[in-house]
């Protein structure tokens, strides 16, 4: 029967109370000292950016025995992963030595278990510290564990997104064959087909993303810049939603105030380059 500390716990957590689910799952764990409870409390410190309070709770929970009434977690990654997951959100840290300390962590979970969940994280932190032979190799290792891991597809795509744009090309649509809701591999999609000069797809693919989430404020960007020469109206109206999608968002007014030059219209594009917020204006100056 499941506790009701544990219940409250739960339900403050699915309501989105997340600083009193925070203080429950606390109070569960010390009252049980049992590893699952450690490993929620310290994900609901996560998502809170309590980053030192959810290192110490998978700290714990990792050096806990767990009872034989709960699930065995001695030789599971999935401790190791939740802290490798950890080092990689964290925002408190130096970036560069967090992601060397995630990708430590997620080896350590492979020692244990060679998934392809993991290895994709190891891929996506060897990405993030520029290692793309290190990327490419974990995530082709992947998808040869799981040949429908479609996140890995994801990632070794835009790896060779560049390079091999045919190949990232073939991984992305296999992606959407088993997820056709995965709006990141439609949106790559609309930009690999670009490079291969294959502008209805791309078109297709862009608004495949767009309706699946209206929002995806770059998305939004590339289809309108697609339109300029095929549409300009439509370019037009997109790039204005663009605008109000992220108002301080430098990268919509800059697109728009370019596309309004074009058509002759420089006192508008004026216009809208004077709408920039003046610290998005100058961030974007040094960027």
């Amino acid at each position: 029967m499941k506790d009701a500390l544990q219940q409250r716990a739960e339900d403050a957590e699915e309501a989105g109370d997340l600083p009193l689910a925070l203080e429950l799952w606390k109070e569960l764990a010390e009252k049980y000292n049992e590893a699952p409870p450690f490993l929620w409390y310290g994900q609901v410190a996560e998502k809170l950016a309590k980053w030192e309070e959810a290192e110490n709770a998978y700290t714990q929970a990792l050096h806990l025995q767990p009872s034989s009434s709960i699930v065995q977690l001695v030789d599971s990654p999935i401790v190791n992963v939740l802290i490798g997951m950890l080092w990689s959100n964290r925002t408190d840290k130096d970036r560069t030595a967090s992601l060397k300390i995630a990708k430590e962590w997620f080896l350590k979970a492979l020692k244990i278990e060679r998934s392809a969940p993991t290895l994709t994280l190891v891929g996506a932190a060897c990405a993030r510290l520029d290692d793309a032979d290190a990327a490419k190799e974990a995530f082709e290792e992947a998808i040869k564990i799981d040949p429908n891991y479609d996140e890995a597809m994801y990632n070794l795509a835009a790896i060779i997104e560049k390079t091999s744009p045919s190949k990232a090309c073939e991984l992305l649509e296999r992606a959407i064959q088993i997820d056709p809701d995965y709006k990141l591999a439609h949106f790559m999609l609309g930009r690999v087909y670009i490079r291969l000069k294959d502008l209805d797809r791309a078109e297709y693919h862009y608004r495949q993303c767009l309706q699946i989430d209206p929002t995806e404020y770059w998305c939004n960007l590339f289809l309108a810049g697609l339109l300029e020469s095929r549409r300009g109206a439509e370019a037009e109206r997109i790039y204005l939603h663009a605008i109000e999608l992220c108002p301080k968002e430098p990268g919509a007014f800059e697109f728009y105030a370019r596309f309004l030059e074009k058509r002759g219209r420089g006192v508008e594009a004026a216009e809208m380059r004077a709408r920039i917020v003046p610290e998005e204006r100058e961030a974007a100056r040094l960027a």
